[in-house]
């Protein structure tokens, strides 16, 4: 550690707790990031002038008006620009001894596991029970420490998983499925409860760093905003378990919906392939997908069907992959019948990119 990186963060080493040679550990650190809204902004800036000294930033999306209320890593004049860059210079402005690593991608049961293979610890601050299941399995598979949190409307909780399984995020939820509770473009969010979550994880996830012995890897932390208190709750193993269980079997999983990604979905096009918006009418008049034809999930769940013939394959389109995912549920056709990973925002993004190369 450099003189002026001592300076930096004098203030931090003279806690008794943490000391210099907490202060090399965390320096000799590495945490990957997954997802850069509500809860990975302020987790990735607290553990950025923490002095964690490598950091990886996962996010596939660009920033949107509608984000900055609580995402506080972003301003007006980041509007349209990738994530993982904005966030990377603002990290740097801060810290400009912090590592950092970004990766434009979604986080699905698809992704390349060497994605997790270079990192002590992950924060999963990711919005889709998809996306939670993926990172836990993967974090199984490659033994890592698992920080994850979620926020709905001023509700918050908490979890840490040592990664070695019994209990995992399965055990805790076994069973959800996108849609069982609503994202918070559908049901809201208040801005300061993600603030104070995110800033919880970076909180757990440097206590790990520091002491991982004397770490609960069992317990579920909830946090309301009508009270101060931090509510926990012990996580109990489920014996039966599809991740961490007696008898694994990641096949019985539900949310191994068929799913398609952007760009594979790009590169297959063809005149038997129809691309169906399943948002509402209003949704798809302020931000419509080119090529795309309407059929909303709310007629699919009165078991209304659209009248495709002449195709032999259908990708449902949302705005984040959510209720695309929903949508294959209703959807009784004979067609191979896919959902676009990320939604309107992942395609858009992937269009944007590769307009730039």
């Amino acid at each position: 550690m450099s003189p002026e990186e001592e300076s930096f963060f004098r203030r931090q080493i003279k806690v008794p707790e943490i000391g210099k040679a907490g202060q090399e550990k965390w320096k000799k650190s590495s945490v990957l990031i997954i997802g850069l809204g509500g809860l990975g902004c302020p987790a990735s800036l607290y553990l950025a002038l923490s002095g964690v000294g490598r950091l990886g930033l996962v996010d596939f999306d660009r920033v949107e008006l509608s984000n900055l209320h609580r995402q506080t890593s972003f301003t007006q004049n980041d509007i349209g620009k990738p994530k993982t860059d904005v966030v990377s210079r603002f990290l740097n402005d801060r810290n400009p001894w912090v590592r950092l690593e970004t990766f434009s991608t979604h986080i699905t049961n698809q992704t390349d596991p060497k994605l997790f293979e270079s990192w002590d610890l992950i924060l999963d601050c990711t919005d889709t029970i998809s996306s939670k299941y993926a990172i836990s399995d993967f974090c199984l598979h490659k033994s890592k420490p698992l920080v994850t949190a979620s926020v709905f409307r001023t509700s918050a909780q908490l979890a840490v998983f040592s990664g070695k399984g019994r209990p995992c995020y399965r055990c805790l939820y076994p069973h959800l499925e996108e849609g069982d509770t609503p994202s918070c473009s559908d049901a809201g969010v208040l801005g300061v409860q993600t603030a104070i979550a995110g800033t919880y994880q970076a909180s757990f996830a440097l206590r790990y760093l520091l002491k991982p012995d004397t770490t609960d890897t069992d317990r579920i932390y909830s946090l309301e905003w009508d009270s101060p208190l931090l509510f926990e709750s012990k996580i109990n193993p489920d014996p039966h378990c599809i991740s961490c269980g007696e008898k694994k079997d990641l096949s019985k999983s539900k949310e191994q919906a068929l799913e398609i990604s952007a760009e594979d979905y790009w590169n297959s096009k063809s005149i038997d392939t129809i691309l169906m918006d399943v948002r509402e009418s209003d949704e798809m008049e302020s931000n419509p997908i080119p090529g795309s034809i309407l059929f909303p999930l709310s007629r699919l769940e009165k078991e209304e069907m659209p009248e495709l013939s002449g195709y032999k394959k259908i990708i449902c389109i949302c705005e984040t992959g959510v209720r695309s995912k929903q949508a294959l549920r209703f959807l009784k056709t004979s067609t191979e019948n896919y959902s676009l990973i990320g939604g309107r925002r992942s395609l858009q993004n992937f269009l944007q990119n590769r307009n730039t190369i």
